[in-house]
């Protein structure tokens, strides 16, 4: 062989072995991604999943017991018990271990039945006496179930491992979904000059669809609540663009009718049915002082002193109809005041007999508690609603306190 083709198999072989490296490396790498999937399964579902396998697996074994015709109680539920337990604790194996541990599992089994099928040979039960016929007909008959019971146990496995993998891509994708959510709507808690705000939502779901957000620019701020029409990933989309969108109208025009404006247009853009906003916002500015406008959204509650007042918008929710108008309302505001805008979830919440909530009570709530910080009048309000029901809708409020 001349050195020419001596390199040639040289890099030939080089070439094989990189490829099975790659091979070993990409499917323990598969391995391991399945695994890390697998591991988020809750202890309870894997509990039934191994349960299943038990019920099946152990059929399996009082079948073939029962086919060898042989009059013993204790065979009959050592076999049934030891496979169904075998096969539980593969499954266990499968979804959370290596193969390594299959393997060991595996060869324990195999010892485990040796050891049984040693002793059964040496201490023999009675035998059933039956026609020719009759064994027959239960060996074909337990041959066949044995056999169905193994295809629906080895389909349904695959089954789960299909559709796992599908849901679980799912899963992680609305996890990351709600954390970014999560980093879109934190909670606020901050004074800007003699003002202190906080603010907190909670999504009914993984993705909620209410905003809430502050501002601050230029000694202009925007502190506003708003209400995404639906649930779920599709409003949590719409919130992202509306609190981009709003940062950017806040930039370059700080005027609150002018910045609903923008928003409307945005969102009628878009040409999607049932899409809309309801949108509460207080906006200061040093050439219009404090002011507020409200589009289709739920009163604004003011506490001054002992008592607690209703401040209406007529605007119409954002994104309705293009040629729509917006109109702001100038505020007062005296040292001590506290104002709470919340989204309807708070509102909206009924009790086992299917009584609302409704806001008069949210407004108890505030009249009471008006005094203490902010984040306790929070905690009293988000507490009122918990107890009167069970969250159905996003629940967001913003509460402003002029300091004195």
């Amino acid at each position: 062989m001349t050195p020419k083709n001596d390199h040639v198999l040289y890099q030939l072989n080089k070439r094989v072995r990189n490829n099975i490296v790659s091979s070993f490396g990409d499917l323990a790498e598969r391995a391991r991604k399945q695994r890390g999937v697998w591991s988020t399964v809750p202890a309870g579902s894997v509990a039934l999943v191994s349960g299943l396998a038990f019920c099946l697996l152990a059929s399996i074994g009082a079948i073939s017991e029962l086919a060898s015709a042989h009059v013993s109680i204790a065979g009959f539920w050592v076999s049934a018990v030891a496979t169904g337990f075998f096969g539980a604790v593969l499954t266990w194996a499968a979804i959370r271990k290596t193969w390594l541990w299959i393997v060991v599992i595996l060869v324990s089994q195999v010892a485990v039945v040796w050891a049984i099928s040693s002793y059964l040979q040496r201490h023999p039960a009675p035998r059933l006496i039956l026609s020719k016929d009759v064994e027959q007909w239960i060996g074909v008959g337990s041959e066949t179930t044995i056999f169905l019971l193994m295809m629906g146990f080895i389909l349904t496995m695959e089954f789960i491992r299909r559709e796992g993998s599908r849901f679980f891509q799912t899963h992680n994708e609305m996890r990351l979904a709600a954390e970014i959510h999560r980093a879109l709507v934190p909670r606020i808690e901050r004074q800007i000059g003699e003002y202190a705000f906080y603010a907190a939502s909670e999504p009914c779901g993984m993705v909620g669809g209410d905003l809430i957000d502050l501002i601050d620019r230029n000694g202009n701020w925007l502190a506003y609540i708003a209400d995404i029409s639906g649930h779920g990933v599709s409003s949590g989309v719409v919130m992202a663009m509306v609190k981009s969108s709003t940062h950017m109208g806040m930039q370059f025009d700080p005027g609150a009718k002018r910045l609903l404006a923008g928003l409307n247009e945005i969102l009628c853009s878009l040409k999607v049915s049932n899409l809309f906003a309801t949108f509460g916002l207080v906006a200061y500015s040093p050439t219009e002082g404090l002011r507020y406008s409200l589009a289709g959204h739920s009163p604004i509650l003011r506490r001054r002193g002992s008592k607690v007042e209703f401040l209406s918008g007529q605007n119409l929710p954002i994104g309705l109809f293009s040629d729509t108008s917006f109109e702001s309302t100038p505020l007062e505001m005296s040292p001590g005041d506290v104002l709470a805008l919340i989204t309807d979830g708070l509102t909206e919440v009924f009790s086992r007999s299917g009584e609302e909530l409704g806001a008069q009570a949210i407004s108890e709530v505030l009249r009471l508690t008006g005094d203490r910080p902010l984040n306790e009048i929070a905690a009293a309000i988000f507490n009122r609603a918990s107890q009167h029901g069970p969250r159905i809708d996003d629940q967001s409020l913003l509460l402003i306190r002029k300091l004195g």
